[in-house]
């Protein structure tokens, strides 16, 4: 009964955090996948609307056409929130800082189970990270089941679409990344 106070501050501490904190506790990491690690990738699938490039790595628990048809599914939702328009996808598509952007079936994706080392600003551990120089993304199946898989594809998307590596212009882009919150009680769904 002494432990009855404790045991509520530490649930409702949880409760309040989001699947990215909660999962810095649990969830494995990873080691470093930078530049090389992706290019020695067999980028062998594709996705079936955009064609996006894939590679899957053998610790993904989703199945092969769930991650192609999630990679669609959530590259077409950003495209239409933060442009207006899904077809942007398949062409070349000018910035507004003249930096112009291929279509995605020139974007590789190396999907890994779990968060992983990275060289990222501000950061060491990553739950995906863009490679603009090689226009590579990797991204982690990671998170909880009721925070969503692949929480962090459209943020990823959001880097490659404009956003800066520093988050300085991110404000552009909140309201279509939609970076996954939930719950401590999400967790156990």
């Amino acid at each position: 009964m002494r432990y009855l106070p404790i045991t509520l501050a530490a649930i409702f501490m949880f409760s309040l955090a989001s699947c990215d904190s909660v999962e810095e506790l649990f969830a494995p990491v990873d080691p470093l996948i930078d530049r090389e690690v992706v290019e020695s990738q067999d980028f062998n699938l594709t996705t079936p609307f955009y064609g996006m490039q894939v590679a899957i790595d053998s610790g993904v628990d989703a199945g092969t056409e769930r991650v192609l048809d999630l990679l669609d599914n959530r590259a077409e939702q950003f495209l239409n929130c933060q442009f207006g328009d899904s077809q942007i996808g398949f062409e070349d598509f000018l910035l507004d800082n003249d930096v112009l952007v291929p279509p995605l079936e020139d974007l590789r994706v190396y999907v890994v189970p779990n968060r992983f080392e990275c060289e990222a600003v501000g950061r060491e551990v990553c739950g995906g990270i863009y490679f603009s120089d090689i226009d590579a993304i990797v991204v982690s199946e990671g998170g909880f089941e009721g925070c969503g898989e692949f929480s962090v594809w459209k943020h990823e998307l959001g880097h490659r679409y404009g956003m800066e590596a520093d988050h300085s212009n991110q404000s552009d882009f909140n309201a279509c990344i939609n970076t996954d919150r939930c719950g401590f009680g999400d967790i156990f769904d």
